[in-house]
């Protein structure tokens, strides 16, 4: 198996080397870049955006300097802060725009309580500050390490850590007041 690093270094002259990347990153990538958007038609310019940009500056990715996960995250997190910036507003998702987010082989029932969750959930992270927000997307939606994460934000290791650590016991504290409780 080729790993992602060798991809990464042959992807700049080999298409298919590029395709294999791009399919394997594709999914993580959209599903940061939604979860800090919501629109999906704005989620799938921005990912589109996002791969131009790797395709013009894969030259540049030197293996010594960090993974490519980090480094095609830190593309990522680049044109999510230019967008954000562009439009001026929240960078997280509204809870209207998550109830439109389809539920698939699940029973009625299945589906409104994971709705029920998700709104919760979605209501404890408002609390949360901007950087929290996105230092828990980092980690959990694009499933990041916390050195990825440290590299990307500039934040030492063990800054990373302790953020991350705070949000999840705020994000508890918030979903117990709300009555959601581990064993939901």
């Amino acid at each position: 198996m080729v790993s992602i690093q060798d991809l990464a270094a042959r992807s700049a002259g080999d298409p298919a080397a590029f395709a294999e990347l791009y399919d394997h990153y594709l999914p993580r990538i959209y599903k940061y870049i939604r979860y800090r958007v919501g629109d999906p038609q704005e989620a799938d310019e921005l990912t589109s955006r996002i791969f131009e940009r790797v395709v013009v500056k894969i030259n540049s990715y030197r293996r010594d300097k960090g993974t490519f996960n980090g480094w095609i995250f830190a593309v990522a997190r680049n044109i999510l802060i230019d967008y954000t910036r562009a439009r001026k507003r929240d960078r997280h998702m509204s809870m209207e725009i998550i109830g439109q987010i389809a539920c698939t082989n699940s029973s009625p029932e299945e589906s409104l309580i994971r709705g029920e969750r998700r709104d919760k959930l979605l209501q404890a992270l408002e609390k949360l500050s901007g950087r929290e927000r996105d230092i828990i997307g980092l980690k959990f939606a694009c499933q990041l390490t916390n050195i990825e994460i440290a590299e990307m934000t500039g934040l030492t290791t063990s800054n990373v850590a302790v953020i991350i650590y705070r949000s999840v016991q705020r994000l508890r504290g918030e979903l117990e007041a709300m009555g959601w409780h581990a064993n939901d």
